[in-house]
């Protein structure tokens, strides 16, 4: 490299590529390709210090001090290092601004050695402004969260050691547990000697099959369950125990908890009989815009929208970062910069109009315990989102699907009105064949949107006197999680 020039190490080759783009010819940018040192496998330990480190790479007689080395496969990428900072004359660690960013950041600076300045240059997304903004405003590492990283390090080594042997001679040979998959295996051990003393009870329900005409005098069909028979609720899974007894609630209650018998002889006396609603209740309530994604939020979304797994998504989301196209994906905020805000209401009223937008933008606070929130949340990088459109010959499908959920997410936060909607529930009661059972005990659920009065009549045929059929269902009592 030639002398003078500054050199600036991230972790991936793409991210090189474009930052290095970005600061122009007077930097270098080079990759660590992610960690550059690891804590030393027992058989990578020298002989001379067997005794305090050959079992874990740690040292658990004496303040848990770990044993790192510089793997086979990291040798090339450390000598190339090297040799680009001899004729540096400033070295930027651009590492991601998280526990494991930070670690990297530490043990590049404790391998490299360097005797020129050094600055830790950190951003939240990959945009020429923001890489700008770094260059100008760097710190020192923080060795609070090195320490952090290397507890975590040091707790996988430990819990992993002990434990993956054990799913190996159960379970299946490639598997491991460390920190945190510890701590699912215990609660699935748990849940899975819970399941094997369940003991079940049954129970049935009655569902009746209604129909009736809707303010257009079509008939629309609706299911209506059976909740009560003579005055005493019927038992459902909650009122029952993992014993499979009814609980004291329910006892207090007087449950009424039907057999098949007796299930089957309501069905048949109902076979021809009128419903009739006898109440119903409609009471409102809103919805807000929910908050822009964090890491969890965004994977639960893909996972249930777009089928992806966790590891799909991280994937899909680190090649969109890397491109520029979103903010740091590992985040536990929830929180948006005002320039975020400003581009959110422009796309909003670029993409469906004023009328959508709040009065005023609205900010989300994080309630999580713990949050360190040192990101942004999860959103469209810049000051200007690209439209999802704009992005499809630009990166691959899983990336767009990510990208258009992420999109969909932060301008949805940015409309900021409440959205009002209607919950109705009618009671039908029911007279059997010989005119003397009255059965005051089913009942309907109905949502609608908060409308105009004169649309409301749509849900009219909750009122009417319904033709319908009866079946009945067994269900099994189960323990609520």
């Amino acid at each position: 490299m030639a002398a003078g020039k500054k050199l600036v190490i991230v972790e991936s080759p793409t991210k090189a590529k474009k930052i290095g783009g970005y600061l122009g010819k007077d930097y270098t940018v080079m990759a660590s390709v992610g960690h550059i040192r690891d804590l030393a496998q027992p058989s990578q330990v020298p002989a001379s210090k067997k005794a305090k480190f050959g079992r874990f790479g740690v040292d658990v007689d004496d303040g848990f001090e770990p044993y790192y080395i510089v793997g086979p496969e990291k040798k090339k990428t450390v000598a190339q290092l090297k040799s680009a900072l001899k004729d540096a004359s400033e070295l930027y660690l651009a590492t991601d601004e998280d526990r494991e960013g930070e670690a990297i950041a530490w043990h590049l600076v404790q391998t490299l050695k360097p005797k020129v300045p050094v600055h830790r240059m950190v951003f939240h997304e990959i945009t020429p402004s923001a890489i700008k903004a770094a260059v100008g405003k760097t710190r020192d590492v923080d060795a609070n969260m090195v320490d952090a990283q290397e507890t975590r390090r040091v707790l996988d080594r430990l819990y992993g050691y002990e434990l993956s042997p054990v799913l190996w001679r159960k379970v299946g040979p490639g598997l491991s547990a460390g920190r945190v998959q510890s701590v699912a295996t215990r609660l699935i051990v748990e849940r899975e000697r819970e399941r094997m003393a369940f003991v079940r009870s049954p129970y049935w329900d009655v569902i009746a099959e209604l129909s009736a005409p809707d303010a257009q005098g079509e008939n629309v069909d609706f299911e209506s369950r059976m909740v009560s028979l003579g005055g005493s609720r019927l038992a459902t899974s909650r009122d029952f125990t993992s014993t499979g007894a009814l609980t004291a609630a329910a006892q207090k209650d007087n449950v009424c908890q039907l057999d098949e018998a007796q299930t089957k002889a309501i069905a048949e006396s109902l076979e021809h009989a009128p419903f009739t609603v006898v109440s119903m209740e409609s009471k409102p309530y809103h919805r807000r815009p929910v908050p822009p994604f964090t890491t969890s939020t965004m994977q639960q979304a893909a996972g249930n929208r777009l089928s992806m797994s966790s590891r799909q998504t991280m994937r899909a989301a680190q090649g969109l970062y890397e491109n520029g196209f979103i903010t740091y994906m590992r985040t536990d905020s929830v929180t948006l910069s005002h320039e975020a805000i400003e581009a959110a209401r422009e796309s909003v009223t670029k993409n469906f109009g004023k009328e959508y937008l709040s009065d005023k933008p609205k900010q989300y606070a994080t309630k999580t315990a713990g949050a360190q929130e040192a990101h942004e949340c999860i959103r469209p990088a810049g000051s200007k989102f690209h439209d999802p459109a704009e992005l499809a010959t630009k990166v691959p499908s899983d990336q767009l699907k990510l990208y258009t959920l992420i999109w969909q997410r932060t301008l949805a936060f940015a409309d900021g009105r409440c959205h009002w909607f209607h919950r109705h529930r009618a009671s039908f009661c029911a007279c059997g064949q010989s005119g003397r059972s009255h059965l005051p005990g089913f009942r309907y659920r109905h949502r609608v949107s908060w409308l105009p009065q004169g649309f409301r009549l749509a849900a009219s045929f909750l009122f009417a006197v319904c033709s319908w059929f009866v079946r009945c269902c067994k269900s099994e009592g189960c323990q609520g999680v």
